[in-house]
């Protein structure tokens, strides 16, 4: 009797053992797929010029197997009209455009065995009808999103507007006035940024010239000034700060622009990290030398400017010899 029981027992344990490995053999087929949470159509803002035409794009981002694709996208047809949908990866598309209400019915079909990843649904065309300033949400709602196959099984998916602009983006530009400067909290040195190159291609004002200076700081205005007090030394060199300018036009369009700024230590000349007889020289070389205008011809002389005042002198020499010996590591 007793080894009855050890048999049984033995027998149950396999079955329990066999269970525990069938669920883990079929749990990755359980699993949702990618694109139940994460399928996203997509329509890129749009730019203009009233009178003239430009092209945004839809795209149905991070999807598998996508067969067929219904989408009414809705537009405001006083501010602008759809022209034409093309280019699309789908085999067959068919766009049904009513410009007097506002919509375009548009309908994609593959004929293969579905599309992957991001997907181009199409091109549109659009022409600018209203007035330089006014907008047109870009809305869209999915009628139809399925996979390929006889099944058509959906796919669920978020929708993600865009906005039509008449009205083009401004162009930020920042310069630095010297390209090279140096650590200024103890000796004064000032970098000084400038944005008024700055434009907006359809002629409206400027309001925001807004400076971020890569170390932590920030300031406002189309001529900046700002003392740093950090380096960034790498093991082997210095790494610039990247100064970012962001400018906003009157239609509330914004642009930015990165630009690299050289910041050395106090004294470093020649940029090696160690100030030293080396640095002492390029400032013997350029004695008493001054800048055309507000800058250098050359960029030994911008380097020897230790306080960026345009001139080389007994100052920059100060500089050299109350650092002597400094390394930037």
């Amino acid at each position: 009797m007793m080894m009855k029981r050890n048999v049984w027992k033995k027998k149950g344990k396999s079955k329990v053992v066999m269970l525990v490995t069938l669920c883990f053999a079929l749990a990755p087929l359980l699993v949702l797929p990618a694109y139940a949470t994460s399928t996203v159509v997509s329509i890129d803002d749009i730019f203009m010029v009233t009178g003239e035409n430009a092209v945004t794009q839809i795209t149905i981002n991070n999807v598998s197997y996508l067969g067929v694709a219904d989408i009414t996208l809705t537009f405001d047809p006083s501010v602008i009209h759809i022209i034409s949908v093309s280019n699309s990866d789908f085999d067959f598309l068919w766009p049904v455009i009513n410009n007097s209400a506002g919509t375009a019915r548009i309908g994609g079909m593959d004929y293969g065995d579905g599309l992957y990843g991001n997907v181009k649904f199409g091109e549109v065309t659009f022409k600018a009808v209203g007035e330089h300033g006014e907008i047109s949400v870009l809305n869209m709602s999915l009628k139809e999103l399925k996979e390929a196959g006889p099944v058509e099984t959906s796919i669920p998916a978020t929708v993600d507007k865009g906005t039509a602009y008449i009205n083009l983006p401004p162009v930020a530009v920042a310069t630095s006035l010297h390209l090279f400067n140096h650590v200024g909290s103890r000796y004064p040195c000032n970098a000084t940024f400038i944005a008024s190159d700055s434009y907006d291609p359809d002629n409206d004002l400027i309001t925001n010239y807004n400076w971020s200076c890569g170390d932590g700081y920030s300031s406002e205005g189309a001529t900046v000034e700002h003392e740093y007090s950090s380096w960034n030394w790498n093991g082997t060199g210095y790494e610039p700060f990247n100064v970012c300018l962001t400018v906003k036009d009157a239609g509330g369009l914004e642009t930015s622009t990165v630009m690299p700024v050289n910041v050395y230590i106090a004294g470093d000349v020649d940029g090696n990290g160690r100030v030293n007889i080396l640095d002492a020289v390029y400032i013997g070389k350029h004695w008493n030398m001054e800048c055309m205008g507000d800058r250098w011809s050359t960029d030994q002389q911008d380097r020897a400017d230790l306080n960026n005042d345009c001139v080389i002198n007994i100052l920059d020499a100060v500089r050299i010899g109350a650092k002597w010996g400094d390394v930037a590591w």
